[in-house]
């Protein structure tokens, strides 16, 4: 007698199961883009796009005693130089990493990777234009909040009109589609806070070292492109659709002083950091050029990049990670395989908002 005929399962298929994908490379767990292993990265860390200001500051930099009286400098085929050494006897990373939201993805991901466990903070140093009249080439500005600006894809797909069908929210900030239900060709985000103690504490360490008249601190954009997202007009060879932005966007977001190309990102992943390894983030620009007056940053002006430069690393050094996160429950799920998710603990949200105090001396600095 012949067995019954096995029945087709109902329904879709079963998924195979992925296993969660990791930052490195065993057994050394040496993280794929940065090139470094646990151990080659301090908890405190400045990061830079220019390798030669990256070079120059660490200089400043003494080697640690483990690293047997040299100053410990990995470079990766990816781009990156990290430099790892002491400032005032604390353990401090500067990594350079060239341009744009995707090197700041690597390198968020991978230096929480690699770094010691518990807290850490990351802070960047960047270029950017600004936007305001009062925001002069060679001004260095501390941003607070950072708003993210995107060429939208979906504007140039053609097709006629499109339903407005909830993409992007309605009006206001996020939204992607007009009255008219077409899609528009940029896209504004909402905005993300910086850590409002370690923003305090950048500010006031800028303005000692190059005084109140050229240190700001304000709103900034970030955006996906040098080019079409700033609303440079390249015409000549692309369609970008981009002669009013500027406009538009300074008008939704009227105290929004400069535009660069990082801190929205490096800001959104420590919001979204868990605990216990949270992420403190703070960033500072140097304006290279007003696009307002048209003002262009010579070397006489951009000697404050230097000065900038020195009172940033020395602020990463010596502000308290115990302080920052003072109150803060830091304890959460650690596993490797479960995605970054928001939480209401992470890194941007400073604990002490208002009234905390910066400066020097910030009481329980960890090393």
């Amino acid at each position: 007698m012949l067995p019954p005929p096995k029945r087709a399962p109902v329904g879709p298929p079963a998924l195979p199961k992925v296993p969660g994908t990791r930052l490195s490379t065993a057994p050394s767990r040496t993280v794929f883009h940065l090139g470094l292993s646990p151990g080659q990265l301090a908890s405190r860390v400045l990061t830079i796009g220019d390798p030669k200001r990256a070079a120059l500051l660490a200089q400043h930099l003494t080697p640690r005693a483990c690293d047997g009286g040299r100053l410990l400098i990995r470079s990766s085929y990816r781009g990156f130089t990290t430099y790892t050494g002491e400032f005032d006897s604390v353990p401090v990373s500067i990594v350079s990493f060239g341009m744009g939201s995707q090197m700041i993805d690597f390198l968020v991901r991978e230096c929480r990777d690699v770094a010691p466990p518990g807290p850490m903070v990351i802070v960047s140093y960047g270029c950017a234009g600004g936007l305001r009249e009062e925001v002069p080439a060679g001004s260095v500005s501390v941003i607070d909040e950072s708003v993210l600006v995107t060429r939208n894809p979906d504007a140039w797909t053609g097709g006629g009109k499109r339903p407005r069908t909830g993409e992007g929210g309605g009006g206001g900030e996020g939204a992607t589609l007009n009255t008219k239900f077409e899609p528009l060709p940029y896209r504004i985000s909402q905005s993300v806070q910086a850590n409002a103690y370690l923003t305090k504490h950048l500010k006031e360490h800028v303005t000692r070292s190059i005084g109140a008249k050229r240190c700001i601190q304000a709103k900034g954009f970030t955006t996906d492109s040098f080019y079409s997202s700033q609303g440079r007009i390249t015409k000549k060879h692309f369609e970008d659709r981009n002669n009013k932005l500027i406009p538009e966007i300074l008008a939704a977001h009227p105290t929004g002083a400069t535009m660069d190309m990082e801190s929205f990102h490096l800001l959104d992943l420590s919001r979204c950091a868990v605990g216990p390894n949270l992420i403190a983030a703070g960033s500072a620009v140097v304006v290279v050029c007003n696009r307002r007056t048209g003002e262009v940053a010579d070397e006489s002006l951009l000697e404050s990049d230097g000065r900038a430069g020195t009172a940033l690393l020395r602020a990463v050094a010596s502000v308290g990670i115990g302080d920052i996160f003072e109150g803060v429950d830091i304890n959460g799920d650690d596993d490797d395989d479960v995605g970054g998710g928001s939480d209401s603990s992470g890194g941007s949200p400073g604990p002490a908002e208002e009234g905390a105090e910066g400066g020097e001396g910030g009481g329980g600095r960890q090393k």
